[in-house]
């Protein structure tokens, strides 16, 4: 089996260097983002600068968290091999913000204090499965954009679904895509505890916001036709063919298309959309 390649002398993971484009604060997100992350909890703590970098750009926001999502929630890999896929690759990229904040998920996932540790050493140093060396081997030549040999990738074959090679892939580059991000941004890690959300509030209170009751209004004679709407939420509005402006589909939305909705009234820019949340 190759090895890994050799890794350069790498700087400090940690610096105190201003950011060069600061995250947000909460009070300044869009009302989805805010919302999202008081329901991440459960991911573990970790995510206020991340969700206040994004911040800056709602739409792209909402697609990126929308990968994300899938591949923590509806993942093939598993969370170990997850978790110690992206503990690699943000190792290999220098990337403390993603490598701390993967920690409690790691172990979560079953991975002990010295495997984790194991993460950021010569993977020959350490008495992996051959499934698992085989994945490591994979993220450090993934991380370089070195090509993955035919004896390395026979060996990810063996152990894993086709399917499951995909995920691998994209988990992969979704990791060093926001590695890279916050790693050129230089986004502080977080200081936020983990048992509140960036409003003050607790866990009990993003319980009770999904017993909330969500009612759209829509002013179809302010619509642009710009069709954000139907991109962030297409189970709720659609575009007329007619006249191009939007329709609104579902006017008393499920809690599972909430944030979507949320994100769409957020990115419309006539104002179109008005949004009643009662309980």
């Amino acid at each position: 089996m190759p090895s890994s390649p050799t890794h350069p002398a790498n700087p400090p993971l940690h610096t105190s260097t201003p950011p060069r484009i600061p995250p947000l604060p909460p009070s300044e997100w869009p009302p989805v983002l805010r919302s999202l992350l008081a329901d991440s909890q459960a991911d573990g703590p970790g995510r206020e600068n991340l969700f206040g970098t994004l911040a800056h750009h709602p739409a792209l926001a909402h697609a990126w968290l929308s990968l994300a999502r899938v591949l923590t929630h509806e993942g093939t890999l598993g969370h170990r091999r997850r978790e110690l896929v992206v503990l690699r690759t943000a190792h290999r990229l220098d990337a403390a913000y993603v490598y701390e904040r993967h920690r409690t998920p790691a172990a979560q996932a079953g991975l002990t204090a010295e495997e984790i540790a194991a993460t950021a050493a010569d993977p020959q140093t350490h008495p992996w499965a051959p499934e698992e060396l085989v994945l490591l081997q994979a993220c450090d030549l993934l991380a370089a954009n070195a090509p993955v040999p035919d004896g390395l990738w026979d060996g990810l074959a063996r152990a894993l679904r086709p399917e499951q090679l995909v995920e691998l892939l994209v988990l992969t580059g979704q990791t060093a895509t926001m590695c890279t991000a916050l790693n050129v941004l230089r986004t502080p890690s977080d200081t936020t505890p983990s048992d509140t959300t960036p409003s003050g509030t607790t866990s009990s209170d993003s319980a009770a916001r999904q017993r909330r009751h969500l009612t759209v209004r829509l002013d179809r004679e302010r619509c642009c036709s710009a069709g954000q709407c139907v991109g962030a939420a297409p189970e709720v509005f659609e575009q007329s063919e007619s006249d191009g402006r939007v329709v609104l589909l579902v006017p008393e939305p499920d809690q599972q298309h909430a944030a979507d909705v949320r994100l769409a009234a957020d990115l419309c820019p006539s104002g179109a959309i008005t949004l009643v949340d009662t309980p």
